[in-house]
């Protein structure tokens, strides 16, 4: 935000003036489709990709083959940056299981490493070309995971961050946790490092636990990620108040904010306007700054969490 005032002479004060208390910013709510998803089937030597196959696999087949899925998520081209993540849903659906299946827990895991989906159809894949996961690959034919079919915890995270007890086709969920907020809020501050989940199956030593689940070439039944956030604070009704520079913003609660000022753009030299510490309850927080005659000034906002104790 800038201003460029036209009142001459004007000396630079400034105070801050708390407004009647409001509640906290409303969250919002955003439904994302994967951006990349295949399956790591050990079926056929383990050298095959299923990348635009429409279903994943997950679990152990009867012959005892297994199987897992990895998926991705853009998150940082679809959330405004800052965004506060409050809650992470995964749904997937079942499309087909063995009649004399099993049901097992499937768990979702953080991937550390990067991978490439993939162009290969068919229920049992197709031979994977350069830069394709397999089994074996995460870039097939010269870069392997960790241990075949990807392995903690060099590949992916070995605490899970949600789990579901999947059996019979249907939607099943995994509901927001702690660790899920976290891999979605860190994915957003450091898009380089999204790799992903890989979903597997806690019982792989068990015969028919195999599913198949719907992917994102599925766009009838595709994997949905919906999350809640709130959105990055914001500079509202900017007015000229007699000589004063009026704005003000909502300061949520147990985060810390500043105002920050430069006279020029780009400016590698923001100076702090005022403060705003944690509360325990969200507010409106107003801000007043004596206009001066030039130049322009820019104003900035951040927030960042209080490692409140």
């Amino acid at each position: 935000m800038s201003v460029s005032p036209t009142i001459p002479n004007a000396a630079w004060i400034s105070f801050v003036a708390l407004i009647a208390a409001s509640g906290p910013l409303a969250a919002e709510s955003i439904t994302l489709r994967p951006v990349a998803d295949t399956s790591l089937f050990v079926l056929n030597g383990g050298s095959n990709n299923f990348g635009a196959n429409t279903t994943l696999v997950v679990g152990t087949t009867a012959s005892g083959s297994t199987s897992r899925a990895v998926l991705r998520f853009d998150i940082a081209g679809n959330l405004p940056a800052q965004a506060i993540i409050t809650s992470v849903q995964l749904n997937l659906v079942v499309t087909k299981a063995n009649s004399a299946g099993v049901g097992s827990t499937f768990a979702l895991h953080r991937l550390l490493q990067s991978w490439g989906e993939g162009n290969k159809t068919g229920n049992t894949g197709a031979p994977a070309t350069a830069g394709e996961a397999t089994w074996f690959h995460r870039f097939f034919p010269a870069t392997v995971w960790g241990a075949p079919g990807a392995a903690a915890p060099v590949d992916f995270s070995a605490d899970a961050g949600a789990s579901a007890n999947v059996d019979l086709p249907d939607t099943y969920t995994f509901g927001s946790s702690s660790n899920l907020v976290e891999d979605v809020q860190t994915w957003l501050g450091d898009p380089a490092g999204n790799f992903g989940w890989i979903v597997l199956s806690q019982s792989e030593g068990t015969a028919l636990t195999s599913r198949r689940i719907a992917s994102r070439e599925d766009t009838a039944n595709a994997p949905t990620l919906a999350l809640d956030f709130i959105p990055p604070p914001r500079i509202a009704g900017a007015s000229l108040q007699d000589t004063n520079l009026a704005f003000h913003f909502t300061v949520e609660a147990g985060y810390n904010y500043a105002v920050e000022y430069a006279d020029v753009l780009p400016s590698t030299n923001w100076l702090v306007l005022t403060n705003f510490g944690a509360k325990i309850a969200g507010f409106e927080a107003g801000v007043t700054n004596a206009a001066q005659a030039a130049p322009a000034r820019f104003y900035r906002l951040s927030r960042v969490p209080c490692n409140c104790r």
